[in-house]
């Protein structure tokens, strides 16, 4: 039965991130020729707010995830988790309110200043329907969690598309449209709870009391994802500052494009997370042994792909070939991102090694830091900003699975030498070489690492 339930949670995970990428690929790739330059960089200005705004929930999210990870149903409390959800809702709603009061004082720009607005009003519908999302991923219904989301998405795709037809996708008709498709999904999570809260009451101490301990559980979770996504935060913020939001635009739309493989790999891990919650530590480290075999096998073909993509993009959208320019030194950030998600990530949390992650997060952002401040004040050169990005999440993903390695009692394979090798000859081939003639490179190194493991077992 679990092995079943694990399943149906892997379909439906691999099915909602099939409809986000479907919607990426209209945002990413239609939008940039109907919006022009200009207007998508502050597309791409608001997604960059929305990404970072969930922190306001202070981890009250997080906490619920990893308090409830690996429990059933039965063995949850309905009126805790009742009372929780609608004082945490209510208590984010006023710092959404007060907040928003103080932006609109304190920015001078109409657009900034309603994009900042529209931020903090995508914030409490998305932490809304974050918290009851990560209830059920935790007692194991990632199934519900992903037809949310497949709900939201397709919603978006729609009035995309109707706006696209009528020849009105501005982005400030678009941004609505984002928000309430998000609503859409929460509306949706909320009618698969609401028989279990029926006949509960409210209690607002008992919903302080679990909002105080989600928080304390949580907080130092959420301070990890947050500095996880200030790696590259802090460069994006550093070229808006220095260069514009065009240069935010060119930098955000290279590293829109690889999120497509991100987000799918975050939701692969959310729905291991309280499978693993239930195993042994022996079987931990099996189990991760086994992810990383897979990862250092499938991962070198990510630089393959990405050639014959590439020539595609640069056909389809001729005004970001500059950007595009940048794909090939970001790249190496999507190889290493993927094997933190699963592997760093996901084992560091089932391990309660939430502290750890927070450490080696901060250590890395002040890595995309120092470069993002040297290429934008001592260089002026973006590249120096990208490399840094680059650099710092290699780092990460090293750093975590050492760490990793020694929780679990371990040996390291040896895997880490050798990605970075490949991610240097990647970076040097892309500015010595057409596409093309990195094809056959790339292809003789990714099939030459399959053969190396095999010749090895």
């Amino acid at each position: 039965m679990p092995e079943l339930s694990l399943k149906r949670n892997f379909s439906y995970a691999f099915a909602a991130q099939g409809v986000a990428l479907a919607v990426g690929c209209v945002t990413n790739l239609i939008l940039p020729r109907v919006l022009g330059a200009e207007d998508f960089s502050w597309w791409q200005l608001f997604v960059f707010y929305a990404t970072y705004v969930p922190c306001l929930a202070l981890g009250l999210n997080d906490g619920v995830y990893l308090r409830c990870g690996g429990k059933a149903k039965n063995e949850l409390d309905p009126a805790a988790l009742r009372s929780q959800y609608l004082v945490g809702a209510a208590l984010q709603l006023a710092l959404a309110a007060v907040l928003g009061t103080a932006a609109a004082l304190a920015v001078e720009d109409p657009r900034r200043r309603g994009i900042l607005a529209a931020a903090l009003v995508y914030f409490w519908f998305y932490s809304c329907h974050n918290h009851l999302g990560y209830l059920f991923q935790a007692r194991g219904e990632t199934d519900v969690y992903s037809k949310s989301l497949i709900l939201n998405k397709l919603a978006y795709l729609g009035g995309q598309g109707l706006l696209l037809a009528l020849g009105t996708a501005g982005v400030f008709d678009l941004i609505p449209l984002y928000i309430g498709a998000c609503g859409l999904g929460l509306v949706y999570l909320w009618a698969k709870i609401r028989g279990e809260f029926r006949g509960v009451g409210l209690d607002w101490r008992l919903g302080i009391a679990e909002c105080r301990r989600s928080i304390s559980t949580g907080l130092s979770l959420m301070l990890s994802n947050v500095c996880s996504m200030l790696v590259l935060g802090v460069g994006r913020q550093v070229v808006d500052l220095r260069w514009g939001v065009l240069a935010f635009g060119q930098i955000s739309f290279s590293l829109t494009l690889i999120n497509f493989a991100l987000t799918f790999i975050s939701q692969i891990s959310m729905v291991l997370f309280p499978a693993l919650r239930r195993v042994s530590e022996g079987e931990l480290a099996a189990c991760c042994r086994k992810l990383e075999d897979g990862l250092y096998l499938l991962l070198p073909w990510i630089y393959v792909l990405y050639l014959p993509g590439r020539a595609l993009l640069e056909a389809w959208l001729p005004e970001y070939r500059e950007s595009l320019a940048y794909l090939a030194l970001v790249l190496p950030i999507c190889y290493f991102d993927c094997k933190m998600n699963l592997v760093g990530n996901t084992f560091l949390k089932v391990l309660n090694r939430q502290t750890s992650l927070l450490q080696i997060n901060l250590a890395t952002i002040l890595v995309s830091l120092g470069f993002a401040l040297a290429g934008a004040w001592a260089a002026d050169n973006m590249l120096w900003v990208v490399c840094g990005m680059a650099a710092a999440i290699a780092l990460r993903s090293i750093w975590a699975g050492r760490v990793l390695h020694r929780a679990l009692g371990m040996s390291s394979p040896g895997y880490d030498r050798q990605d970075v090798v490949l991610a240097g000859v990647f970076v040097l081939a892309g500015q010595l070489l057409p596409w093309w003639g990195m094809m056959p490179l790339m292809t003789c190194l990714a099939c030459g690492r399959i053969l190396g493991w095999f010749a090895r077992r």
